[in-house]
């Protein structure tokens, strides 16, 4: 009898037993410790985040960035600063065993073809900074965090096919979307990967800027901005690169008040493309 009782009440329990669904990836941001059941599509993963530290730099010794006062172009003429905005795509995550970790989430577009457009599926890595202040925080897509962190690589501009997007097909807050100013010249010439904007004079009646507008394939750079040491993600939250941005860096050597040239253009890249570093990886 005790043991017909006894196989009652395990039986009971086994089929009584209801198991807890919940998010069992430890890189996920709502990793359930208590869940012992995985449950499907339902693990939120870690956004990633760009800080840039903006920063001018007097012989040696470096301030945050400040629109409101002026500065020297090589040739000692004054000049301020009005707006600066740039491009970056195709960011990948190096760690230091070799392997990478690129964004997840992705991007329906359309493509301008002559006048035809068709869809295509890309991944959703494009950052658009606005440097008109000190620090800026820029918010990109979901990545799956693990392992130590050695390096960012990424391109500054965009490449085909996304430089022919149709700028409508995407949500408004994209940073491939319209954007205030321009920063789109239609499907021939496609987007514009850096808009820099200055004064080329220091008093009140210099209201129009200057704007110098760098686009197409011959102006794409590739970067890596290496970590001065490598860093472990913190598994479960946000990762954010914190980028030094030394602006006098994209101004070394040019003339303010020279002429609108691919060469100054080049020079602008050139330089841009040394005023990045990587100084480290925090987690939220």
């Amino acid at each position: 009898m005790r043991i017909v009782l006894f196989l009652l009440t395990v039986f009971c329990l086994t089929g009584c037993y209801e198991p807890t669904p919940g998010c069992l990836d430890t890189r996920a941001t709502n990793f359930d410790l208590d869940a012992d059941e995985a449950c499907p599509d339902c693990c939120t993963f870690p956004q990633l985040r760009v800080r840039f530290n903006n920063i001018w730099t007097y012989q040696d010794t470096a301030i945050s960035l400040r629109l409101d006062t002026f500065f020297h172009d090589v040739n000692n003429n004054p000049f301020r600063l009005q707006r600066i905005r740039f491009y970056w795509s195709d960011l990948q995550l190096n760690l230091s065993d070799g392997t990478t970790l690129e964004i997840t989430d992705s991007l329906d577009i359309s493509i301008a073809n002559g006048s035809d457009t068709s869809m295509i599926y890309v991944r959703d890595d494009y950052l658009l900074a606005d440097i008109d202040r000190a620090t800026r925080n820029i918010t990109l897509a979901s990545i799956e965090t693990s392992g130590m962190l050695a390096s960012l690589s990424t391109t500054f501009g965009i490449k085909e096919p996304v430089n022919s997007t149709v700028t409508t097909s995407v949500s408004t807050s994209h940073p491939l979307a319209p954007q205030s100013g321009q920063m789109n010249l239609g499907a021939t010439a496609g987007y514009i990967f850096a808009k820099i904007e200055y004064f080329q004079d220091t008093t009140s009646i210099d209201t129009i800027p200057r704007v110098i507008n760098i686009f197409g394939s011959d102006f794409l750079r590739e970067l890596q901005l290496d970590l001065p040491t490598p860093t472990t993600f913190i598994e479960g939250f946000d990762p954010i690169l914190v980028i030094e941005n030394d602006v006098s860096r994209w101004f070394t050597g040019i003339d303010v008040r020279q002429a609108d040239t691919i060469a100054l253009k080049n020079q602008f890249v050139d330089n841009l493309t040394q005023s990045f570093t990587l100084l480290e990886v925090l987690a939220q």
